[in-house]
């Protein structure tokens, strides 16, 4: 078959736009990603049949296999849902609802480890907690944050890239 780029915003990721964003398709799916269906099969001559229905569940796949694997990425944003011009309360309440969803606390008390550890009882619920508050911890402050927001200069080729801290030291990342 042939495979296209569907090009698709997410309502679901604005606070005010997501509660307009009602349940349908017996919970798989929501009214946003349907009316996003919608337009999409518009465009299409002549639309398949049953494409709004198809299109929003593959929309809806697509979006939540794209949730589960954002807790791999090496950016904090990233892991958070976030784009990067956040502001620091709505981070904290997005840190906040992760957690909690999660069956856990957001605690005041800073970690033992170094975040690096993962232990076996954790599972994959507890591990995706940690790491949206080991990524909130790289930007909630903002000497950190502007270290994270700093955009990273190729090196070697594009091989590697590297930014330069406070003290004028180059930092380089794989």
């Amino acid at each position: 078959g042939q495979h296209h780029v569907i090009e698709f915003l997410n309502p679901g990721v604005h606070p005010e736009d997501r509660k307009k964003c009602l349940p349908t398709m017996n919970g798989t799916a929501d009214t946003c990603l349907e009316e996003s269906a919608r337009t999409l099969c518009r465009r299409l001559h002549p639309a398949p049949n049953d494409c709004v229905k198809d299109m929003t569940l593959h929309m809806a796949r697509q979006l939540e296999t794209h949730e589960r694997r954002r807790y791999d990425s090496k950016k904090p944003y990233v892991k958070l849902g976030l784009e990067m011009d956040v502001p620091a309360a709505e981070m904290f309440g997005k840190v906040a609802s992760i957690v909690l969803e999660r069956g856990m606390n957001l605690s005041p008390f800073g970690r033992v480890d170094n975040g690096t550890a993962s232990y076996p009882k954790w599972d994959d619920r507890t591990t995706e907690a940690w790491s949206a508050i080991d990524a909130w911890q790289k930007v909630k402050d903002p000497e950190s944050r502007e270290w994270t927001d700093k955009p990273c200069e190729p090196l070697f080729g594009g091989a590697m890239c590297a930014k330069k801290d406070k003290d004028g030291n180059l930092m380089i990342e794989c």
